[in-house]
């Protein structure tokens, strides 16, 4: 059986912005997924592991908070990523109770791969829009999450 078309849709559902960001949400996610899949990773894990290279080390709760992760999601998402060697969790100085969360020289390398394999991915998505389609999408879609983040 082959994927339904949007064309196929009700203009109800083809037209509707909200359902275009969640089908095109969708493929990208199975893209990047199918990509990752190899390194044993899922588009979650990638997540904590980008913000760690961007950010360097951040308590577990800083990370669930930034990335709008269930606490204890994140601990699930932590001991995979520890258990590939990705990542290491060590005990605040000052807190015992909270841990710290940073990459691994191996985690710093994987990182590196998952971010080439985004950019891959993200080439693919937008392979029919022209550089100023692709800055006016990524500054208008940044803009509606901005917005979306204060209503919050």
């Amino acid at each position: 059986m082959s994927s339904p078309q949007l064309e196929d849709l009700p203009d109800a559902l083809s037209n509707h912005i909200g359902y275009l960001l969640v089908r095109l949400g969708k493929h990208a996610q199975r893209l990047f997924s199918l990509e990752i899949g190899p390194l044993g990773l899922r588009p979650a894990h990638c997540d904590i592991l980008l913000t760690l290279a961007d950010r360097g080390a951040l308590a577990q709760v800083e990370i669930a908070n930034l990335l709008l992760i269930e606490r204890a999601h994140l601990v699930a998402l932590l001991d995979q990523l520890e258990g590939l060697g990705l990542v290491l969790r060590t005990p605040d100085r000052v807190d015992r109770r909270r841990h710290a969360v940073t990459l691994t020289p191996t985690g710093v390398e994987t990182t590196a791969r998952v971010a080439a394999i985004a950019l891959k991915v993200e080439e693919t998505l937008l392979d029919g829009l022209i550089a100023a389609e692709r800055d006016l999408l990524r500054g208008a879609l940044r803009r509606l999450a901005r917005d979306a983040d204060e209503g919050d």
